[in-house]
This record gives structure tokens, sequence and C-alpha cells, in this order.
């Protein structure tokens, strides 16, 4: 195998010379690592830069771990309910502007709706044949493949088709295994007459061809595939989603820089599931003349925008999408922007506490005569006090990510879309961006998501166990920290299983073990393999709307104590794990006091700071904090409470 421009290209005899993604390269070399059989369906020689869909059939063995196979090298899962078998990863190589989306399957189904169901696909599998660095479908069973994909999927073969489909034709015959199979579920000689077809060139009829072909599978099959497709054609009317919390992006500018156009564009460039809302609070709009002659009418409309928008956000970023949040409430705390006035002290207050923290946020950045050429509107000196408000305030905040708005607007859309898919990818699926992250600067982050080790009274691990939501940058840390560090839980691999038989056999009991979103399940199996006098580490986070085990920090605390645990403590991680700022034990309310003090100087959030405060004082505040850490000692004996 050898390397062409970051390419993998790949010569064997007989062979045209195989050019491939460096990214799809990945993906197969992770198949193959997995040592469970796959395929490549269609598409071979659209690998370099894929067009569409690079579509691969797996074993049903492989489904149970195939979201953390991709997640390991990069690719996010993007849920779709009523497309059958097939499951979809989405990765963004951001040198290449382009965006990969895999299309897996474990099932050979056909139709628009996956309604005609097949058991072809174990016996592709075994009949499969190697192409250099990737599997094919036996010559036969690729041809008859590509055949019924044209006619049960498409319904018709297109002029852009036409080589295609005889290619295919004349590489299939009546005695295929899968030419069988049509006769059986068709009708005798259904294959042959399909063959007929296309080798005389007589699509016109194809499509005739199709509806009868139609018609006999779905009286032939034991299950309705008409009433499959009306249950699959329902499901998709579930949107697709991302699993768990969506991002939040919002985007800060004075007029003129390019917002609203980076946002509209950024929806149709992205494909993962996304939601644009708009945060104006004070845009005109149709109702303003007949507002203007009411009392409080503006400031009701300012009020109904807030609270429509920050619960529309919060919404699309629970189902799964990403929000693309057109201004934010760190607006309300500019420079002219600050109203002091009692409604305005109000109203300000609402926008915080209403409208989600952006995740991400987009500073754009032009000089004010820039702006005020592009829009015209107030002036140049105006806009370029404005823009060194935003770019002070950007300072101030860990989230921000400063674009220069002068570039041309496709190259500001690639910069954000990267940004935007490294905040949301699973995993570093490229190399980190130029002149942000040199070795040492990896480094120092790799051992910066070590700071929960400052908690225990362990000085170094003997033996380092760790399990739940681990991403690839703090397995890599924990591995820095204990080489022989372990993972604990259900192996979600072949891969995995195997590891972690060798691992158990040899390392025993560990003296420290470090959850991450853990469930029950996993706290407890954690709990029997931890030493006694040894450790457990749960970085946890609140989730009301959680369907079992506990729903807040303070509820883990309760956890840890029910199973036996001792000196159990909590750490809030201020603001949030992910950002970790300080980490503040909950016990010590002068810690915490000091904490919302520089929280509401520097986040500007007075009146999440006002609830924490009074959280505090009702000593509910383990309740109240959004995430954190919770550790105990296990005692000697193994047995605690029933948790479930």
């Amino acid at each position: 195998m050898t390397v062409d421009e970051g390419h993998h290209s790949v010569h064997k005899p007989g062979l045209l010379p195989t050019v491939l993604h460096p990214d799809v390269a990945k993906v197969f070399d992770a198949l193959d690592g997995s040592g469970l059989p796959w395929l490549l369906v269609r598409g071979e020689h659209d690998l370099a830069r894929p067009s569409g869909d690079v579509d691969i059939l797996v074993a049903r063995e492989q489904l149970p771990g195939l979201d953390h196979l991709m997640a390991g090298i990069g690719f996010r899962r993007v849920l779709a309910s009523g497309h059958g078998s097939h499951r979809f990863y989405f990765a963004y190589a951001g040198p290449d502007d382009l965006w990969l989306k895999l299309d897996f399957v474990s099932d050979i189904s056909f139709g628009p709706y996956q309604q005609w169901r097949t058991a072809l696909a174990s016996g592709c599998l075994s009949r499969r044949v190697r192409n250099g660095p990737f599997w094919l479908p036996d010559p036969a069973d690729q041809a008859w493949l590509q055949l019924l994909h044209l006619v049960l999927d498409k319904g018709e073969v297109r002029p852009e088709r036409v080589g295609i489909a005889s290619r295919a034709a004349s590489a299939a015959s009546t005695g295929d295994v899968i030419a069988q199979f049509l006769d059986r579920r068709v009708g005798p000689g259904a294959a042959g007459q399909l063959l007929n077809v296309v080798r005389a060139g007589r699509f016109d009829q194809v499509p005739a061809m199709a509806a009868r072909m139609r018609s006999a599978w779905t009286m032939s099959a034991q299950r309705r595939p008409s009433l499959l497709a009306v249950a699959n054609r329902a499901q998709r009317l579930l949107t697709p989603r991302l699993r768990g919390r969506a991002p939040v992006v919002g985007v800060m500018a004075p007029d003129g820089a390019g917002k609203t156009t980076l946002l509209r564009s950024l929806g149709p460039a992205v494909p993962l599931p996304s939601s644009y809302v708009y945060m104006g609070m004070w845009g005109a709009g149709p109702w303003d003349a007949w507002l203007s002659r009411i009392p409080g009418g503006r400031l009701g409309k300012k009020v109904f925008r807030l609270v429509r928008g920050g619960l529309a956000a919060r919404y699309h970023s629970l189902r799964g999408r990403v929000v693309l949040m057109d201004r934010v409430a760190y607006d309300a705390v500019l420079p002219g922007s600050t109203d002091n006035s009692v409604l305005g002290r109000i109203t300000n207050a609402m926008a915080f506490y209403l409208v989600p923290d952006p995740d991400v946020l987009l500073v754009l950045d032009a000089p004010g005569e820039v702006m005020f050429a592009r829009k015209g509107e107030h002036s140049a000196e105006i806009l370029e006090g404005r823009r060194q408000a935003y770019l002070q305030l950007a300072d101030s905040l860990p989230q921000a990510r400063v674009l220069d708005a002068v570039q041309p607007q496709d190259e500001v859309q690639r910069q954000a879309t990267d940004i935007v898919w490294r905040h949301t990818s699973p995993g570093p699926a490229s190399a980190p961006e130029a002149g942000h992250a040199g070795p040492v600067e990896l480094n120092l982050h790799l051992w910066r998501l070590l700071d929960w080790r400052f908690l225990l009274p362990v000085v170094q691990p003997r033996s380092l166990g760790y399990g739940g939501d681990m991403g690839r940058d703090m397995v890599a840390a924990l591995h820095l920290l204990d080489p022989g560090a372990a993972r604990i839980g259900a192996a979600r691999t072949e891969a995995d299983r195997i590891e972690a038989e060798c691992q158990s056999a040899a390392a025993g009991d560990f003296d420290v073990v470090l959850l991450s979103a853990p469930d029950v399940r996993l706290f407890e199996e954690a709990a029997a393999v931890v030493e006694p006098g040894g450790w457990v580490c749960a970085q946890v986070s609140r989730s009301l709307l959680r369907s079992s085990g506990p729903r807040t920090v303070g509820g883990w605390k309760r956890v840890f104590e029910r199973k036996g645990f001792s000196d159990v403590a909590v750490y809030w991680h201020a603001p949030n794990l992910e950002r970790t700022a300080r980490i503040v034990p909950v016990a010590s309310a002068t810690a915490v006091r000091d904490t919302l003090s520089l929280q509401e100087a520097i986040r500007f959030r007075r009146s999440k700071v006002a609830i924490a405060r009074l959280a505090l004082a009702l000593r509910l505040f383990e309740a109240a904090i959004p995430e954190g850490t919770v550790m105990g000692r296990r005692g000697d004996g193994r047995n605690g409470d029933d948790l479930h």
C-alpha cells in the first residue's frame, strides 16, 4: 500500500489503482480490525472524494459496537427512524471542505421504504471478494444488486444509469443465486425477462416491469410489504436527530458583518439535523405600528420573542438538532445596549435565564468601514466602536471563536463549519488546526483532562479503571497517567471484548475507577471491581428528563452513600465539565459564594447566580449544579442497598 498526496493508493495485479480519501481508509481499516465481515455495496470508483453515500453492508453482529467503532475514528451517527436497517454516520474533512456520509445496512431490502425484505445479506457476505483495501460483493451478486436497486428502488433506468445497467446485465446470468431467489419471490422466469429487457436496451419497458415485480413480490410475501411501507413512512415523520443534546451555535457581530448570511448558509451546508432560531428582540415586525400605540406593547413583543426563541432553542437542542441562533443574550450587556431601567433589568435577566448559553459562539470581525460599506447603517465610527466591544466580550467568553469576516463568504463558512464540527464530533477525526495546537499544547490538553486526580488522596493510582462516555482524548490522557488503564463495563466491539479479557486476567481489582456519565448499572460494576479502600470518581450531570437513575448531582451522592461508600464528596465544575475554570467543593459555602461572584462578573448570568445563591441558602445546591464530580471510598464490605 502506498500513500499519494494524503490518499491511500493501492496497486494489485489486474486491478486499477484504488484511491481512497484518508477518512474513508480509516473506516475500512476499522471494519477490518473488528474481525467481522463487511463489504462495499457500490461506488468503488468514487472513494477519493465521495460525491454521495458510501454504502456498506455489515454483519448483524457488528451493530452493537458500530456506534463506538465509528466514533473512535471521528464519525457521528445521525438517528433516522423508518429506514429499515440503515444507519447513517457523518464526518467533516475540513481541509477538503468535504462532508462524508456512511450508509451502513445489515439487511438487504428493496423499495423506497425498504418494504421488500430479503435474507440475502449473509450469503453476500460469505461470497465477498477482496479488492485491494476493501471487500466487494461477488461479481454476480454485485450485478444483481445493482439491477434490483435500479428496478425496485428507483423504478426506472435513467439515461445517466444506462451504462451501469448494461454492464450489470452483461455480468449477470439466470443461474446466479440472487437470480434464483428473484424467480422464487416474483415468479419463474422473472430474472430472465429482466435481463432480456436490459440487454436489448428496452429501458422504456422497465417501469412497467418494475410495477409487475413489485406487485408479485407483495402478493407472495408472508409479511405485507405495504404495511411495512406505511409504518416506515410514518416513522420518517420523526425528523433525524443526534443522540443526546445537540450544541447551540450562536453568532454575534455588528450589523453588516454577515451574521444572518452565515447562519442561513450553514443550515444547508451542514448535513447534520439543525434548526435556525432568530433571537432579535427589537427587530422590526409587521405589528410595530399597532404595538407602538399600546402602553408596554413593544416591551411585550420583546418578552414574547424571548420566551418563543428561548423555548425553541432549548426544544431543538433537546431533540438532537444543532441550533443555529442568530443573536444571543450577551448582546444585552454591550455598550449602548444596556437598559438600566427596572423593566430593562428584568427583561435582560429573563434573556439570560430563558435563552440557553451557546456552546459555540462565533464572533464575526470586520472593520467599521467595511460593515458600513455593506449595509450603510449607522456610521463607520459607530460600527468600529461596536466591533471593539464585541472583541472585548469575546475575550471573556471561553466558547467564543473570532472569525475574520472580511474573507470571502465561502471561506468564512468553511471555517465556521469546521468549528461547529469540531464541537459536535465524537472524536478527533483530523489533525488540529494549524497554529492552534502543537505537540506541547496537545500534551497540556490531555493532562488538563486529568484535573479530577487532584481531588483524590491517592498520589499515583496503582491500577486505574474507567468506563462510560469516554472520548479518545480522555482515554489517551488516562493512559498517560497509567499505561495499564483498563475499561470496565460491557465490551461494545469484538476488539474491546478481547482487550477486556486480556486486561482483566492481568489487572485484577482497581484502586481508582473513573466514570463519565454513568448509569446505575455501570456504577454498580465499578463498585464491584474497585478494591476495599479504593476510590470511585464519577463525572455526572443534572438531567431532569432521565428515565431512570439519579437526576441530579446530589442524587448521585446518595447513590454512593447507599452503596456503602464513605468520605463521599461533591465537586462543582464551574461553569461545566467541558470548560472547567474551577473545581469547587460543594461542602464549602465560602468557595461556592466566591465562584458565584466570579460567574456573575464574567458570564453575565445574574439571574442564574441569584437562583444558585438561593439554592445554597436552602441547602439544595447539590441538586442545582448542572455538572460535577462525585467521589467516594469503598468500604470493606461489598454489599450495599439495592439501587434499582
